[in-house]
Order: structure tokens, then C-alpha cells, then sequence
């Protein structure tokens, strides 16, 4: 299938369930109405969190970097994960995330194969921490959950598995993976732990910020999370997120509104906003020149 055919079917996808929320479960009304009269103080909270999840991002993502790439600099790493940012916005199912070394002469594929084990090791621990979940506190619904992680892997692997798998064996250098320290990794895993310990309370805030809730929501976010994680058929995620949230989440007493509301809110801080800041890190990108040789240090150099 053509990339434009599925970023036009992804962005029907998210088109036709955010019309469906707005039309049959809360109206753009009363989501402006809730987000006027939102608190304040958990609305602040949960900004503040979106720069620690951002550090918790780029410290994972410089750990593989110097572990494979000891000769990119401390600037260029923090460039390329705006720069994924940036392309992430721009494609469907933020794979575009993967070209955060789209800057890098002579690392480009060492650099999509880090950002590609990156991206896995979070959402495995979504999916876990998901499952954990669901397992403890709805033990008849295994099976419902067995189910959709096999439809969403078949989904996946049909989509992406076949094509990626020939890459990786013809393009990639894949020592860039198994060279890596298994401290690195661990490292890694831990970060994404913490990144999703983040999200989590991140979203309870926005929750919190725009209806009482009771604390029990909290453990019921990363589910929500990882029926998103298992659901890559939208532009963004955008409807999707939205839809889990009111599945999920009205299992234990939140309100739709306040779901979809604090969903959207949660999209335009963690995805949204380091997009944007990640499209300009693309603008000023055409504006430098690096150097080449494999044995130099890659930097940054701003034509005046």
C-alpha cells in the first residue's frame, strides 16, 4: 500500500471516530465548557510534568546514541529527538520519530535502528503495565485483552513486520544493537518505566484539573495507554487515545467528558507542543552544514 494511501486512511480513521465522540458521546461545547472552567493548579502540575518526561526521553536516547555513536556531540543528540519530534507530527503513526538522524552523513541507518529499539522498549512497557493492569483488576477480561493484543499485532506485523524485517537484514547495521552494553539497556528500560510513571500522572492531573476522580483512576491510566499502543490506526492517535480513554477510563467512574477532554489536553502537551518545537529544529536544520568525515566529531555549524 502507498505511504500517501495510508496517511490519508489513518487520517480518515482519526476524522471519523473524533466526529463520532463529538456527535454521540460529548459535544464541542461542553468540552469548551469544561476546559473554562478546568483547575488551574492541575492544569500547571500536569505542564510541569512535560519537561520532565522530555529529559527522561533524551537521557534514554543519549545513553543508545553514545553507547553505538560515541562520536556524535551532546547538541546533536538533543537536536535529533526534536528533530523526530518534528517528523513524528508529520507522519502517520509518528514513524517519522524513527528519522531522528536524518542530520547525521553516514550514521542515518545505526541511527533508525537505535530510534526503532527506542520506540520498542516503550511501548513494551506500556503494553505491560497495561496488561498488569487489566489482569489484576478485570481478570475476566484476559481473554478480550489476549485478543486484541493478537489483532493488534497481526495488524502491526502485516503493515510494517514483513517490509521492516527485509530492511533489517538488508540495510541496517545491526551491530549497533547487539553491541550495546546490557547496563545500557537496562538503563533504557528503567527510563521508559519512569517516562510512563510520568504519563500516567501527567494524565491524572488533566483528569483531576477537569472533574473529581477518585485516586483509583490512576492505576487504570496505563491500560488506557496500552489499548492505545495496540490500536496504531489513526493520524496521531487522535480519536483513538479519546476512545480508549472513555472505554477505560468509564470503567471506574470517569466521566467521557472529562476523558476526551483530558485526553485532548494530554496530546497537545506530550505531542503536540515538542512537535512544533521539533518542526523548528527542521527549519533551522536547512541552514547548516556538517561535517562528513566519520572520524570527526558531527556538529552543527549555523551558516552566517
Amino acid at each position: 500500500m502507498s505511504p500517501w494511501i495510508r496517511f490519508v486512511a489513518r487520517l480518515a480513521v482519526a476524522g471519523a471516530l473524533l466526529y463520532t465522540i463529538a456527535t454521540w458521546i460529548v459535544s464541542p461545547a461542553e468540552l469548551l465548557a469544561g476546559a473554562a472552567s478546568a483547575d488551574p493548579y492541575w492544569l500547571l502540575l500536569a505542564a510541569m510534568m512535560t519537561p520532565v518526561g522530555l529529559l527522561l526521553q533524551w537521557w534514554k536516547w543519549r545513553r543508545l546514541v553514545q553507547a553505538s555513536l560515541p562520536e556524535i556531540g551532546e547538541a546533536d543528540i538533543l537536536l535529533s529527538l526534536f528533530t523526530g519530534f518534528g517528523l513524528g507530527l508529520l507522519t502517520p503513526g509518528r514513524l517519522g520519530e524513527l528519522g531522528r538522524g536524518a542530520h547525521w552523513p553516514g550514521a542515518r541507518a545505526r541511527a533508525t535502528a537505535l530510534a526503532a529499539a527506542d520506540r520498542l522498549v516503550s511501548s513494551l512497557v506500556t503494553l505491560a503495565a497495561g496488561a498488569a493492569w487489566a489482569v489484576y483488576c478485570m481478570p475476566i477480561s484476559w481473554g478480550v485483552w489476549c485478543g486484541l493484543a493478537m489483532i493488534g499485532i497481526g495488524v502491526s506485523w502485516r503493515q510494517f513486520g514483513s517490509r521492516l524485517a527485509a530492511q533489517l537484514a538488508l540495510r541496517w547495521d545491526m551491530t549497533c544493537l547487539t553491541d550495546i552494553p546490557r547496563n545500557v539497556w537496562m538503563s533504557n528500560t528503567l527510563a521508559a518505566l519512569l517516562f510512563n510513571v510520568v504519563f500516567c500522572l501527567q494524565m491524572f492531573c488533566l483528569l483531576r484539573a477537569t472533574g473529581a476522580i477518585a485516586l483509583w483512576a490512576l492505576f487504570a491510566i496505563p491500560a488506557m495507554f496500552a489499548l492505545k499502543t495496540l490500536l496504531p490506526i489513526s493520524f496521531m492517535d487522535l480519536g483513538v487515545r479519546e476512545a480508549a480513554g472513555v472505554v477505560v477510563l468509564g470503567g471506574v467512574g470517569v466521566a467521557a467528558t472529562t476523558a476526551v477532554q483530558a485526553s485532548l489536553m494530554l496530546f497537545g502537551l506530550n505531542v503536540l507542543l515538542p512537535g512544533v518545537a521539533g518542526l523548528l529544529v527542521l527549519s533551522i536544520g536547512r541552514q547548516t552544514t556538517h561535517f562528513s568525515s566519520p572520524s570527526q566529531r558531527i556538529e552543527l555549524v549555523h551558516v552566517r
